[in-house]
């Protein structure tokens, strides 16, 4: 299970570390005296709970939330503040819980026991994918993954539109060179990427995440964490939908439409 501590008070943040490690001591947690720096932390690694001071200079705890759950949308978050006028505001954004300095282990062992997302192993075991704004993948340590073609990070997301369903060799390669006349002629570079994504599922533990049939190819939904997958079984709340969905590709502005069709229907 992995942690962020975040206040701009050096004493009060290394007390809540220390709290931290006392209540769970498998925890790994990393502290940060700005909302700036912890947000630039979750290009690197993915979190399962944040404890968040309210009130900081610069970006104050509430807004440094609103940016968290945009990387991790399942992200439990935890306030930490000498103030209980700020609840309402806390509870707003679905927070796990709510802390009252001075904080303590047994205070964070309570709110631990009642997260809002429970981390559990078989959580821990899936890969990320972030859809909403530009298309990321993180592994199953929460660090991003890395491809050895940049075109085998756009045919995982090829898949992960198609929601589990199977999309032949050819209405892929419509996708990945839907600008190119002859999409088609591209089968043996389209042959490395499935074997690109396939090396990368195996180091992730993962291996049956890639469905192979004759001609077509998906993904089992089983193996992934994704706000897209979550947002139409109706989890809306839960999944920040911002009018952006897998910002660099082209092609995601055919399910962009039905997305915000989605959207607009709950008003």
């Amino acid at each position: 299970m992995k942690a962020i501590a975040v206040d701009d008070e050096y004493l009060a943040l290394e007390g809540c570390l220390n709290a931290i490690k006392k209540a769970d001591p498998s925890i790994e947690v990393e502290g940060f005296e700005s909302g700036e720096d912890a947000i630039e932390y979750l290009k690197k690694s993915i979190p399962d709970i944040a404890f968040l001071d309210v009130e900081m200079r610069g970006e104050n705890g509430i807004k440094v939330a609103k940016e968290l759950q945009k990387f991790n949308s399942r992200i439990n978050i935890i306030f930490v503040t000498g103030y209980s006028e700020f609840m309402q505001d806390a509870f707003s954004l679905y927070a796990s819980g709510y802390i009252l300095k001075p904080v303590t282990a047994g205070k964070v062992k309570d709110a631990l026991e009642h997260l809002r997302y429970p981390v559990e192993e078989s959580l821990e075991k899936k890969m990320r994918i972030r859809t909403f704004g530009n298309f990321e993948v993180f592994g199953v340590d929460g660090k991003p993954v890395e491809f050895a073609y940049s075109k085998t990070k756009e045919l995982l997301a090829v898949l992960i539109d198609a929601n589990g369903a199977m999309r032949t060799f050819d209405q892929i390669m419509e996708y990945l060179w839907m600008d190119e006349l002859d999409a088609g002629s591209h089968g043996s570079y389209l042959r490395n990427l499935f074997a690109d994504m396939q090396r990368v599922f195996s180091d992730q533990g993962v291996g049956d995440a890639l469905i192979r049939r004759r001609g077509a190819a998906g993904i089992d939904r089983n193996y992934f964490v994704c706000d897209y997958f979550m947002f139409l079984e109706g989890k809306k709340a839960q999944y920040v939908f911002a009018g952006e969905y897998m910002s660099q590709y082209s092609w995601g502005e055919m399910t962009l439409g039905k997305l915000v069709q989605m959207s607009e229907e709950d008003f």
